[in-house]
């Protein structure tokens, strides 16, 4: 083994008694199984890099058996970058249980840099391209107009257009795309409220998730997603939202009708019914995908701070793979659920048919959540457990 691993043996199949032990490389028993009769024998503990052996030996009579071997490397935590870069090469693949990641394939490059970083073609060229998946986007609007974004919005098939009755009873009448909880809106116009610098936003989020794969602009993460917009509200030119609505009602509302990945890339105050929301979603194996900030302080900000529990938290990195100065940190806490991906002159969709250059952990937060989307698309019958797990586990180390 090439790295401190978590060691697996199983013995069985057997007709007769037999047992088996560990070895290190000096051939000295480090452990041992010595169940009675046929019964399976089992080996489980954390080994250090090295040579080991494993010997299987008759305790009465002779016997065949099956004897099967598994190490996992243990995931190495970081301050500054948590679990590390997010690698979807390797991501996707472990999602269809293939233990070694997707061959490498060519470059993008230019302005789809993000893409190659994160090993998103790698997944694409073996068919995974987050169809079938919905992403919630939960920001400033999101322009469902946009000639990158218009094929990959979500509709609301069960809600007709215009009516003005509630169809399918959710509480929401006539939410065709989504749903604007700003406060004193609260009404279906998920499009971009103002022409602040930070309404776009949203927009610029959605196109790092699923900008259409049609040579025009750039390519989302997750091209063959789909886009639910949820708008907070207004936002101002300095990126705060002026009369936020409840994010826990738009994270049920996610949950409830069919998203699997929510994306937050913002930050937003404590509250009890956030921290029950996002453990509503993880219950229903919805992965929660938020920014950890962008005040450079030692720990993710408010709502990626749960992701000791629930979700993911993703930090900022630029196209040399180095943490951006604004990114908030991994902190101290191994449970954080930390990864990196770029957040550093990212290029993607602006309202109007225009696209441009952003900064942020809000840029890194949809590489990841893309990513997730690529995940399900292989394995739809993922759990929120192994979702996180995965994305940590096969993360790309920066340090």
């Amino acid at each position: 083994m090439t790295a401190t691993s978590n060691f697996s043996l199983a013995l069985n199949g057997l007709t007769a008694d037999a047992d088996v032990q560990l070895l290190n490389s000096a051939g000295v028993v480090i452990q041992r199984s010595i169940a009675s009769g046929t019964n399976p024998e089992s080996i489980t503990r954390t080994l250090t890099a090295g040579t080991y052996y494993a010997r299987v030996h008759p305790f009465s009579g002779s016997t065949n058996y099956n004897l099967s071997l598994s190490a996992n490397p243990l995931r190495q935590f970081n301050s500054t970058y948590g679990y590390g870069l997010v690698n979807a090469a390797a991501a996707v693949a472990r999602a269809i249980g293939q233990s070694t990641p997707f061959a490498n394939v060519t470059n993008l490059g230019g302005n789809n840099w993000g893409n190659d970083l994160v090993n998103a073609p790698e997944a694409w060229a073996r068919g995974y391209t987050g169809q079938g998946v919905v992403v919630a986007v939960i920001d400033s609007g999101v322009d469902i107009n946009h000639q990158d974004l218009r094929n990959n919005i979500w509709t609301n098939s069960r809600e007709i257009a215009g009516n003005g009755i509630d169809d399918d009873r959710n509480g929401y009448v006539d939410d065709i795309y989504g749903w604007n909880f700003g406060v004193g809106q609260n009404n279906n116009n998920v499009l971009p409220g103002t022409t602040s610098s930070g309404q776009g936003h949203g927009t610029h989020v959605a196109g790092t998730i699923a900008a259409a794969n049609n040579g025009i602009g750039m390519t989302g993460v997750a091209h063959g997603a789909r886009i639910m917009s949820l708008r907070m509200g207004n936002v101002d030119n300095n990126g705060r939202f002026t009369n936020g609505g409840s994010l826990a009602e738009a994270i049920r509302y996610a949950v409830d009708n069919g998203a699997r990945v929510i994306n937050m890339s913002l930050g937003w105050p404590d509250s009890s019914d956030l921290r029950s929301a996002l453990q509503y979603a993880a219950d229903r194996n919805v992965i929660t995908v938020s920014a950890s900030g962008n005040a450079s302080s030692p720990s993710p900000g408010n709502p990626a701070r749960y992701a000791t529990q629930w979700g993911l938290s993703v930090g900022a990195v630029d196209r040399n793979r180095l943490i951006a100065s604004f990114s908030n940190r991994a902190g101290s806490n191994s449970q954080m659920q930390h990864v990196m991906a770029p957040g550093v002159t990212v290029y993607s969709t602006l309202p109007g048919n225009r696209y441009g250059f952003q900064n942020g952990t809000s840029m890194a937060t949809p590489h990841t959540a893309g990513v997730v989307a690529l995940m399900l698309s292989a394995n739809r019958n993922l759990t929120s457990a192994q979702v996180r797990s995965i994305v940590t586990g096969t993360a790309t180390r920066l340090a």
